[in-house]
């Protein structure tokens, strides 16, 4: 009994002295709060060369280095430490005389239990004996989009005939909000560029081949400026084409040109040297071995990219030896067409065939159309079209089937010139019920140039129709969906949208997106769908 007795107070005090973690009340939602900095905020004559800042509670310091928006741009670098409630930065350089210093924390501190961000934590200095008090805002947005441009990084930059947003960085510099807001303050006057880009490395230089840039046309005068400025992300990639990459095999010699390709000449050293060619997408050029050649063929090449700039080079093209046993890879031929085989289609008969490999043999009396299964239709010599390559063949013929028509294009009709065949095309197409689709129309009023109207997606922006020089505009056999406009102004009447040119700074061309979604239902005719400049 007695042994009993022992045995229960020896689990109750353990029980007793058993620890958990407190429950309930309410959660912290206070942030931090700044109690002390070094040196204080609005300070005149600065000479020093470290900041310090502590807080009421215990912080974490989070991506420091690129919360952390120090204008106008210091020279050198610096280091911090991190404190229990705060930070000391150290600068190895000191300030620049008679100049006011921002430097605006963002996010950077946090507190250690619920994560609640520091607000507002910003200290304004002066090495002089006054401070600078200009200040302008103005909005990001995404040009082909209009949607506004989040952490988008907006500079003041001085002006130099020797200006480059790739290569010099922003005197002043602020980031975007959440709506695309920005506003640049403790700005001292002088005459400035302005400009906003996606510093997808954070290193305060516009990269041409990753980054998207927007800028003011004009130099900005302060004080004086009272604009606020609407800046629109572009992707200018204005880098200069290179030296093409080669792929090589005993069949094909292939090469790619990373700045893409809209055109492209070859002229070969020796005539006896020609080769066929094709472009085979925007980015590749191929040639083709068609009588088993090991020697070296030299020819001059000039490509034209996407930005009408031209590059030519000379390039030397050697084939691979073929293999001693078995036979060469023959690449399988790929074969799109549109419209796909499930798709209705118009009376007007409009076929397109993209093929992988130019196509050296041709038999249209293969090619059967069939209207409503009854009548047979054969194609004559003006109803196709191919393209320079023969990679690319169009299909033009207006019949009048009442239901469907049948296409039939078996194996053979097509062969390469690598001497393989397409694969058979059969299709059944049922003609188009108009009540099933619907039409957006509208005007374009007071321009004066060149344009172009697209219709696009309203959830990925991908065109799904233009029209050109037209107005007023109807989109016609539109698919119930809901979609959106764009107007492009093709100032320079080249039929196609310009970047322009920063580092000239020649703006883009301008692109506006009408305001509205529009939601088209089946058999329906949107009216009034305007721009008016």
């Amino acid at each position: 009994m007695r042994h009993l007795l022992w045995l229960s107070l020896v689990l109750l005090v353990a029980g007793c002295a058993q620890q958990s973690s407190p429950t309930g009340g309410p959660k912290d939602l206070t942030p931090p709060q700044l109690i002390r900095q070094t040196p204080a905020n609005q300070t005149l004559n600065f000479t020093g060369k470290t900041v310090e800042l502590e807080f009421d509670e215990y912080v974490s310091v989070d991506n420091l280095m690129q919360q952390l928006l120090i204008t106008p741009a210091i020279e050198g670098t610096y280091d911090f430490k991190t404190q229990p409630k705060g930070v000391r930065i150290t600068f190895d350089q000191p300030f620049r005389p008679n100049t006011t210093y921002s430097l605006n924390f963002r996010n950077a501190f946090k507190d250690v239990t619920e994560r609640n961000p520091a607000r507002n934590v910003k200290i304004v200095f002066s090495t002089g004996k006054s401070l600078d008090s200009l200040r302008m805002s103005g909005n990001v947005r995404d040009m082909m989009t209009d949607k506004p441009a989040f952490d988008a990084l907006v500079g003041l930059y001085q002006i130099s005939d020797t200006l480059k947003f790739s290569k010099n960085k922003p005197y002043y510099l602020t980031k975007t909000d959440s709506s695309g807001n920005f506003t640049l303050e403790n700005l001292a006057p002088g005459q400035y560029r302005l400009a906003a880009l996606q510093d997808v490395n954070n290193n305060l230089l516009f990269n041409t081949e990753k980054e998207k840039i927007a800028f003011h046309p004009n130099p900005i005068t302060l004080p004086g400026f009272t604009d606020t400025p609407t800046l629109k992300l572009v992707a200018a990639d204005m880098a200069p084409q290179r030296q093409p990459k080669s792929m090589v095999t005993s069949k094909q010699y292939t090469l790619a040109y990373p700045r893409g390709i809209q055109d492209v000449q070859v002229s070969f050293w020796k005539r006896e040297d020609s080769l066929t060619y094709a472009q085979v997408d925007d980015k590749q050029l191929r040639f083709y071995n068609r009588e088993a050649r090991t020697d070296t063929i030299r020819a001059r090449i000039t490509v034209t990219d996407s930005l009408n700039r031209t590059f030519s080079h000379d390039q030397k093209i050697r084939f691979k030896d073929r293999p001693k046993k078995g036979n060469d890879i023959v690449e399988a031929m790929e074969t799109k067409v549109l419209p796909k085989s499930s798709d209705d289609m118009e009376r007007n008969f409009h076929y397109q065939l993209r093929f992988s490999k130019p196509i050296t043999r041709f038999a249209p009396e293969n090619i059967l159309l069939q209207e409503d299964t009854i009548r047979n239709i054969k194609l004559t010599d003006k109803d196709w079209k191919w393209n320079r390559y023969k990679t690319e063949l169009l299909i033009d013929k207006p019949i009048e089937f009442r239901r469907d028509v049948r296409v039939i294009m078996p194996k053979g009709t097509f062969i390469s010139i690598e001497g393989d065949t397409a694969q058979a095309v059969r299709a059944l197409h049922a003609l188009r019920d108009p009540e099933k689709y619907g039409t957006i129309s509208g005007e374009v009023k007071n321009v004066h140039s060149d344009f172009f109207v697209e219709l696009i997606g309203a959830a990925d922006y991908k065109v799904v129709a233009t029209i050109r020089n037209k107005s007023p505009f109807t989109f016609v056999s539109v698919p119930p969906g809901t979609y959106r406009l764009r107007l492009v102004l093709d100032h320079n009447k080249n039929g196609r949208w310009d970047p322009g040119n920063p580092d000239a700074f020649i703006s883009p061309e301008p692109v506006i997106l009408f305001p509205n979604e529009i939601k088209l239902k089946a058999n329906f005719e949107l009216l009034g769908n305007d721009f008016s400049l």
